[in-house]
């Protein structure tokens, strides 16, 4: 049985994940590069963008909100990598 304190960590991170990943942003799909990906992922990105974007949200800035996110939090190690290899980010 789910206790009162993990059910309402769960609501928070809920509603973190929803304001970090699920909002529209000023990204112009038209205005960026091509990528291509598994037709899997392309599949749980078009649900998650439809089902909890509110039609207001769209794979590209779905997945705009995810690499941001990710540059955000491994920006450090990915410049301290990419330094060791050539020169400066």
């Amino acid at each position: 049985m789910e206790t009162p304190v993990k059910k309402k960590n769960e609501e928070l991170r809920i509603k973190e994940y929803t304001s970090v990943f699920l909002q529209p942003t000023e990204f112009k799909a038209k205005s960026g590069k091509s990528v291509y990906i598994s037709p899997d992922f392309h599949e749980k990105l078009a649900t998650a963008a439809f089902m909890f974007g509110n039609g207001k949200l769209n794979i590209s800035d779905y997945l705009h909100s995810i690499l941001r996110k990710h540059f955000e939090e491994y920006g450090k190690e990915i410049k301290t990598m990419y330094s060791r290899r050539r020169k400066p980010f």
